[in-house]
This record gives C-alpha cells, structure tokens and sequence, in this order.
C-alpha cells in the first residue's frame, strides 16, 4: 500500500509435492513494523509458504527479497542470519534437554568447538522475563504442559531479536490467560520495531491485534486488506469460497441416562475430588485455564493416567483401578486427545494405516489382512470426513492440521462408541473444517453417544454444549447453561473470580 515500507516482498512463488500444487504462484508484501494475519482453510498454503520462508522448502519458481535483497534458496541457517524467525505449527521442542538449552539451540556460542551454555544463562532470564512467563529453565522440557513448551518455542525465536516474527497458529495449544500474554508480546514487538507474520483459524484474535489481514485460498492469495476493512462474514466467505452457514450447528436430540460418571476423581495435586456425568444423546463441556484439569481428567477415564482415588463407570459398568486404554476402547471409550501430531496419529504412516490402526480387527482374519476391506474403510472414512487430499496413501505429516485432525477423528468413527472424549478437538482448524467438526458431534450425539469436550475455547463450549463444567485448579467449581450465562461470566471464573463453591 501507498507511503508503506515494504521489507519482505515474495513474487510469483510457487511449490508442488508431486502432482499437488500447495502454492501456485503467490505475490505478497510485507510490509515494516505491522501485524500482518494470514489467513485461510487448511490446506490453503499458509504454513507452506512459511516453511519457503524459513528455507525449508525451495520454490518451484518464484522469488523472495528482503529489503530488496533475493533471498531465494538460502538455507534455514542463513534465513535466521537475516533476523527472520519463523515459530511453527508444530512442536520441536528436544523432551530430554532443559529448557534453558531448548531456547539456547539455535543462537548458541560456541569456543574451539565446545558448547558454551553458562554464557547463555543470563539471556534465558531476560527472554523469559521479557515474555512474561515464569519457567524453571533448568527443568526438562519434556515435562512441561503443552502451552509451557509453546512459550519455550516462542523464546527460542525471540532470543535472537528478528526483525521479521513468524506465527503460525501459536495459541492453539494454550489458554486465555497465555494468550493474553502473547497478545501482550505482540504488541510490544511491534513498538520496538519487530514485524509480525500472524497464522490463525480464530477470527477474535486477528481483529484484536493484526493490522492487516490476507485471505489465501487453494494455493494462492486471494486478497490483502486493512483489518478494518474485512467484515469478517465476508472474510470467512472469501476464505472458504463460499457462504458459511450457522458456526455452531447445536444438535438437539433426547437425553437419555447417565453413559459416562465420574465420583470423587484425584490424580496427585491437579485433579481434586472431581465428579460429574454425562448422558446419552449430551454434550458436556469442561472449560478451564491451561492447567485446570481438563486434559488429566480425560487421560484417566481413558487410563492414560491412572488417578489416586476415584470411580469411573461407563454404562453402568466400572472401570475399576487397573483401567488402560485397551480396556476402556473394549468399554465403549473414545479419545481425540489434545496433541493430535504427538498422540494422535502416525506422522509417516498414509492415512488408510491411521485410519485402521486401532481396529484391526475389523480388517484381519486368522491374523492375516485384508488388503482390500482396509482400503475400503480408509476410502469411506476419507469420503465421508472430506479429507483433501482424497487420496488414502498421502502420508499425514504431509497433510495440512485440519485434515490432519479429520483422520484422527475418523479412526473412531469405523466402531461406535459410547463416550468420545475430545481434547481440543478444533484447535489449529480453519473455520470450515471446525464447522464440519462440529456437525460431526451431532452426529455421534444424535445416534445415543455422550461427548466430553475439553475446551478452552469459551465460545466453542456456549456454542455446542448441553451443560458446562467450570474447572479452576483442578476443581469443579460450577455446573452451568450455556443458555443461562455470558462469555465474561464464565471467564470470571475460569480466572478465580466468582467464588470458588460449587453451584
């Protein structure tokens, strides 16, 4: 735009993987010290065109400037060099190092070929401090809560001081409260002159804190405009190429009786004497900040994690105290768990061995498989789920997140279930895909199954649920409608406020 400076500029770039075009032929400028959003469906060439950035991919064709200068075909390495730093979708934080090396990794001093990490001690301190989280940086990373090894991620690139932040989906993985202070980070990058690249499904955030908003679609980008200037129906239209319906497709169907209960449930000091139920034809939310409970609650009726005390019956039948997940899938159990690329598939295996992995029986005789039924199943599941590309040998990590979270849904949809617990289950999904997810859970709801959702996205737990169960530091602290309370109320008390007594 006019009177603008203009520090990245990318033309005519283009990058296929075999017979898939991911970007065909893209024109971008970015221009200095703004919040620029990219925006789009997955698989509309968002991440893709970042990991070109990074020098992780080269074009096809097309070209890259910085400052005028072609930076086309430059190594990851040499890319960083230039002060652009790009924070991925996905995790690679090193679980058996500290977190204090994790941040150190890529700016590293070294002194006749020997790793100098004391030196690096101090700039951790300021890093974190700077970012506004406390973290003991001598801890293993590997032990650390999802949203924590996120903000570690985020160190490690606001370490080296870039000019140019790239974001890609970063609060998918934490709560409102970290959001805050990622927004809160933003905001002073951008005062100390540090130009933002800004990936997200979540049209809140993007409003909030990008000053310029670019729609890509199939490959390419389809238009850039002042935040200001996108009504964000007709952003979610331009992004998916068509009108979008109701966001929240709420299914009312019977309730019938208690499939799920959960009495006096306590895992060590983060889950505190809970108790709940869900019934058949329900769904039932858990809303809290990270670290409230929610994803230890769901770990332990599956048997992932095994709780101090507490019973857990499904359909009337305990589970008793040697529950794990083989038993509790053979009790009617299901789990989306919250991490789909670490818990939830098989990066480099294709989508028809994800989607069978776990019911081999269904494909198997006399311990040989059927070939032909696997295909079968695989081929429905990905008809069904609209899963792109439609095609059962594309192996997953090559799939962009939300088809990624279509598969790990799908696995659990060849057998019915009784209970599906769902950790998480639209973060890192564009705003079709988490529609279609969403109809989905009718669906399941509609044919007698209960739902518990782990949700930290308030809207997200108003929009779909029958009941919402307020968790604060491992406790129930309130049972609500959603039909009966505000967002800011239940925001008020996922932060402590209200009152901490069970309603």
């Amino acid at each position: 735009m006019a009177g603008e400076n203009v520090v990245l500029k990318m033309r005519g770039i283009k990058k296929s993987f075999g017979a898939t075009w991911a970007l065909k032929g893209v024109d971008l400028d970015i221009c200095e010290h703004e919040v620029h959003a990219i925006v789009g469906s997955n698989g509309a060439g968002k991440s893709t065109l970042m990991k070109v950035l990074a020098g992780e991919y080269t074009p096809d064709e097309g070209e890259m400037y910085d400052q005028e200068e072609n930076i086309t075909g430059m190594t990851p390495r040499q890319i960083q060099n230039k002060g652009i730093e790009v924070v991925h979708q996905v995790l690679n934080i090193v679980d058996s190092m500290s977190v204090m090396e994790n941040i150190l990794l890529s700016s590293l001093s070294a002194k006749h070929g020997i790793l100098t990490w004391k030196e690096g001690e101090e700039r951790v301190k300021e890093v974190l401090d700077y970012i506004g989280i406390s973290l003991d940086y001598h801890h293993r990373a590997g032990s650390l809560s999802i949203s924590e090894q996120q903000f570690v991620i985020l160190a490690r690139a606001i370490i080296r001081r870039p000019r140019i932040l790239v974001l890609d989906e970063p609060t998918s993985r934490i709560g409102m409260e970290e959001t805050e202070k990622l927004f809160t980070l933003v905001r002073r990058l951008k005062e100390n002159g540090t130009t933002t690249i800004y990936i997200s499904h979540r049209m809140e955030e993007i409003y909030r804190i990008c000053d310029k908003i670019s729609v890509f679609r199939d490959g390419t980008r389809i238009d850039t405009r002042k935040a200001e200037d996108f009504p964000e129906e007709q952003l979610a239209s331009l992004m998916l190429g068509k009108k979008l319906d109701a966001f929240f497709p709420k299914t009312q169907v019977p309730v019938g009786d208690n499939v799920l209960e959960v009495k006096g449930l306590q895992y060590q000091d983060r889950v505190n004497d809970v108790s709940f139920s869900v019934k058949r034809g329900e769904i039932v939310s858990l809303v809290g900040a990270v670290g409230a409970g929610k994803t230890e609650i769901v770990n332990s009726i599956f048997g992932i994690l095994h709780p101090q005390r507490g019973e857990i019956t499904v359909d009337g039948k305990q589970a008793g105290k040697k529950l794990n997940p083989k038993r509790a899938m053979g009790m009617g159990i299901a789990l989306v768990p919250e991490d789909r690329g670490l818990q939830g598939m098989i990066g480099d295996y294709s989508i028809r061995n994800n989607v069978t992995s776990i019911h081999m029986k269904n494909i198997s005789r006399y311990s040989f498989l059927n070939f032909r039924q696997e295909k079968k199943l695989a081929q429905e599941m990905n008809n069904r789920l609209l899963v792109h590309p439609n095609n059962i040998e594309y192996e997953m990590q090559a799939l962009s997140g939300g088809n990624q979270q279509k598969v790990v849904i799908g696995k659990w949809l060849i057998d019915p279930y009784k209970i599906y617990l769902l950790d998480e289950v639209a973060a890192g999904v564009d705003v079709g895909a988490k529609s279609e997810i969403y109809r989905l859970l009718g669906e399941l709801v509609s044919h007698g199954a209960g739902v518990l959702l782990a949700a930290g996205d308030i809207e997200e737990a108003m929009g779909l649920s029958d009941r919402i169960i307020i968790l604060y530091k491992g406790r129930v602290i309130r049972e609500v409608d959603p039909a009966a309370v505000t967002k800011d109320e239940i925001l008020t008390l996922i932060m402590g406020g209200g009152g901490g007594e069970k309603q």
